[in-house]
């Protein structure tokens, strides 16, 4: 589990491991504060030995989420031991999380890191949730697709940066469905196999599998980053556009994540919370890489409505990567979602 150099890992039970989405991919770089990171981590361990409150399921999701926390501690304050966190590095860090995460992934994570932060011995108090001005868990209940108008801008903006993963992102994501690791992930081997099956086998959550079926104009997506691959010296069991070094995939997935946080007001429409369409929901006031998996949702449900309406949602859900399709409503603005 990890990837501290020379650190031998905690691993979780196995009759859990494969139900801990997280752990398949929390990889942290290399970096000048890896000796701090190391130390913190080695607290955090030791409280998780010690620990036996909770289940083991919640006990390792908390413990994945304090290692990302001593990543932004070690990385931005340098600091030595954890029970000396104090408030102010807790809320720069819910700030630093709303960038790139969902509400529910958020409370969970900082819930996770009180855990730790009580179990230190540590004297220092950290916001509770309610103080944080976290966003609130609206799922399904907008719209999180992108207009055409704003991939348009998205792809000006990427190609005046010289960002070609970007724009490649940018055409993959809502052609195929992908989440933005699965697309970190993908190999050209992958595109090879999906041109002359048919189909792009992808590696979602828990290393698990699943096809996607390729229409026409899906193939010419998969053709024009064969060609892309080839001319840029690509080799089959490369990835398409992470690096093969260790930690490409994660290093990739945060640059896009940060490409994202940093540049989405240039082409994102301003007045998204003001737009809804007559029988549909109203968009999100913002947009995210996510929300490309909705547009791929969408055009996909409509598709598969017209030939057998009865196996759409199935079917959909199945795409995306999801066990039940009960959880297609959230990608659809014309459907509604069961709220409790």
């Amino acid at each position: 589990m990890s990837d501290v150099p020379n650190e031998k890992p905690i691993p979780p039970p196995p009759e859990i491991a494969e139900n801990i989405d997280a752990l398949a991919e929390v990889k942290i770089p290399t970096t000048v504060s890896d000796g701090i990171y190391k130390n913190l981590v080695s607290q955090i361990d030791s409280i998780l030995k010690h620990s036996n409150e909770r289940s083991i399921k919640s006990r390792y999701r908390y413990y994945e989420a304090s290692k990302r926390f001593c990543r932004f501690l070690a990385d931005n304050y340098r600091l030595q031991k954890f029970k000396n966190v104090e408030d102010r590095h807790f809320r720069a860090y819910a700030e630093y999380l709303k960038e790139n995460n969902e509400a529910t992934t958020i409370q969970t994570d900082l819930s996770g890191i009180r855990y730790f932060h009580e179990k230190s011995g540590s004297k220092n108090k950290l916001s509770e949730n309610g103080q944080l001005n976290l966003p609130k868990r609206a799922v399904g209940k907008e719209d999180r697709s992108w207009t055409p108008e704003e991939i348009s801008k998205a792809r000006v903006v990427a190609r005046e940066m010289g960002r070609v993963d970007v724009e490649i992102s940018l055409d993959l994501v809502p052609t195929f469905g992908l989440r933005i690791e699965e697309l970190c992930r993908l190999k050209v081997e992958h595109l090879m196999h999906a041109k002359e099956n048919e189909q792009l086998i992808v590696q979602g959550k828990g290393k698990k599998t699943r096809p996607i079926p390729v229409d026409e104009e899906q193939m010419k997506i998969i053709k024009k980053y064969l060609d892309y691959a080839k001319v840029s010296g690509r080799a089959p069991g490369d990835y398409l556009i992470s690096s093969s070094e260790k930690n490409g995939v994660l290093h990739e997935k945060r640059s896009l994540q940060n490409w994202m946080s940093f540049h989405r007001e240039k082409f994102m429409d301003e007045n998204r919370a003001d737009m809804k369409e007559e029988g549909k929901k109203a968009r999100h006031e913002t947009i995210s890489w996510h929300g490309l998996r909705h547009n791929y949702a969408q055009r996909r449900f409509e598709e598969v409505s017209k030939v057998s309406p009865e196996k759409a949602k199935k079917v959909v859900s199945h795409n995306l990567g999801h066990g039940r399709d009960t959880v297609t409503p959230i990608y659809l603005p014309f459907l509604k979602t069961k709220t409790k």
